[in-house]
Parts: C-alpha cells; sequence; structure tokens
C-alpha cells in the first residue's frame, strides 16, 4: 500500500503543524464509523500491526495490516480535502471546517465506490412524513438525569 496526499491536505498539515505542540501522525483504517477515513492525531501510537504506508507534508501515514492487504504492493490512495465536509471526528482538520478523505488513483473519492442506489416507494420510505409524533403512554413521565 501507498498513500499520498494533495497540496490542499499538505496546507491544511502545514496549519496543523503550526497550531500544535505534540508530532502528528496520520492513520487510516481505526475509526470506528468511518473505517477508511484518514485521521491526523497529535501524539498517537497507531497500534501494534501498524506500518506506515506514506506520508503527507512529512507526517507518516499509517495503516494496519487487514488495511494495507487491501491494497497488495504499489497501489495506492490520496489523502485530499474536502471543504466545508463537517462530520463528527476527533481528527485536527475538522478545527479547519474541512475533512480528509480518501481518493482512488483515479481521484474519486474511496466512500464514493460501489454505492448502491436504491428507489424507495414513499409509501415505505423512513423519510415520508408521519405527522405529530407522541411518546408512548410509559414514557410521558419518565425523567432522565
Amino acid at each position: 500500500m501507498r498513500v499520498n496526499g494533495t497540496a490542499a491536505a499538505a496546507r491544511i498539515v502545514e496549519r496543523a503543524r503550526r497550531d500544535r505542540r505534540g508530532a502528528l501522525v496520520f492513520t487510516i483504517g481505526t475509526g470506528c464509523c468511518e473505517s477508511t477515513a484518514p485521521f491526523l492525531y497529535e501524539n498517537f501510537w497507531p497500534g501494534p500491526d501498524s506500518e506506515q504506508v506514506g506520508e503527507v507534508a512529512g507526517i507518516p501515514v499509517f495503516a494496519p495490516a487487514y488495511l494495507r492487504a487491501l491494497y497488495p504492493a504499489d497501489d495506492g490512495v490520496t489523502v485530499d480535502v474536502e471543504e466545508g465536509s463537517m462530520a463528527e471526528s476527533m481528527s485536527i482538520e475538522t478545527e479547519y471546517g474541512c475533512r480528509f478523505i480518501l481518493r482512488d488513483p483515479h481521484g474519486v473519492p474511496i466512500d464514493h465506490q460501489d454505492q448502491v442506489v436504491c428507489d424507495v416507494p414513499e409509501s415505505v420510505s423512513a423519510l415520508r412524513s408521519r405527522g405529530r409524533q407522541d411518546l408512548p403512554e410509559a414514557l410521558r413521565g419518565v425523567r432522565m438525569r
């Protein structure tokens, strides 16, 4: 597996380097909800099965064995930036109003590959209007602390 970064990603890394005091490191494949998203952390230990697979603006990028196996030899991905893409994350770049993403060698975001699109009829859609929703009687008096 080989990972590199775009000029836009390098600019965000440089900004984080100026704003932070600790050692920066990228890790890929360690997120609970975004398992292939690149995360930029400060003073982070990547884990025992992680190996360096590249760098972005001089910051090492680590990936665990299971992810490296998906990209044999020199198959690579690129760390890029999406502006204004705000997801909840502990990755440093979200402080700057952007999000790191992975792109395949053709520039397609990794998380947009193999998307399944389906047409769900309005009658079964969870997005349809259901009118006013009331709590069940048993939950109306419950207090949460």
